[in-house]
């Protein structure tokens, strides 16, 4: 399988506080994984490393065997940003913009299509993600759930090559988690390539090939979602059904 993404040895500390200590996994094409942890972990920390939003300590990740951390000027960053894109666990919708120019944003700033060409687009995304027509609503008319689709709708607008969904499911009811997920698989079923960073352990067998587990720092366990559900290790467990008490508190 082709390697697109390589996290080789990553350390991370926010002065004393200790994040990570040689984190290392790969991602390959059309692969999606899921990248699991407590509260603290860092697991968001890793997806905004990635794209060069937090700088690593040490070690090296490399996207194509680029080097990501080379990236140092705005240029570079943006032309990264455009092949791994970033889908915020709020959303991150601008307020004063209607859901067809939040959506459009990317083609406006980084294509030279035509407004039309633009409106056929933007179209297509409300219709896959089964919110069509609501091209004039701003993010003020839409539920959680809806800005959380919108939100997604605009990280795979230019096709990146890369998905990273940071707590996508979080904060929803069972019916928006339903229709996040499904989104979710949707892309995967076209070859998107992806990572999930999330607390929602059903969601997440349910979408990803293979499960990583951030426990002292490091990749504790790396393996297929069967593995990882099979599992005996005490650590596993334990993780499982901290994560399972989590999502009923936060029920």
């Amino acid at each position: 399988m082709e390697t697109i993404l390589n996290l080789n040895n990553i350390h991370k500390s926010f002065g004393e506080k200790r994040i990570h200590q040689g984190v290392n996994f790969e991602l390959h094409k059309g692969e999606s994984l899921g990248l699991l942890g407590g509260s603290g972990t860092g697991k968001s920390v890793l997806l905004r490393s990635i794209i060069g939003l937090e700088k690593i300590d040490s070690g090296k990740i490399l996207f194509h065997d680029k080097e990501v951390q080379g990236f140092t000027d705005e240029l570079n960053l943006s032309k990264l940003r455009l092949k791994i894109s970033y889908s915020f666990q709020s959303g991150a919708l601008f307020d004063s913009l209607n859901v067809f120019d939040n959506i459009a944003y990317p083609l406006f700033e980084h294509t030279k299509l035509s407004y039309v060409e633009i409106q056929v687009k933007v179209a297509q995304v409300l219709k896959l993600i089964d919110l069509e027509g609501i091209e004039n609503l701003m993010p003020s008319d839409l539920s959680g759930g809806m800005q959380k689709r919108v939100g997604m709708a605009r990280a795979m607008i230019l096709d990146p090559e890369i998905i990273l969904y940071d707590e996508p499911t979080a904060g929803l009811d069972p019916a928006n988690i339903e229709n996040v997920v499904s989104l979710m698989l949707k892309l995967k079923e076209r070859g998107q390539s992806s990572i999930l960073v999330t607390h929602d352990i059903p969601a997440a067998i349910r979408f990803c090939d293979r499960i990583l587990i951030l426990i002292d720092r490091k990749i504790y366990f790396n393996g297929t979602v069967e593995e990882f559900t099979e599992s005996d290790d005490p650590n596993i467990l334990k993780f499982a059904q901290g994560q399972a008490k989590e999502a009923h508190h936060a029920s």
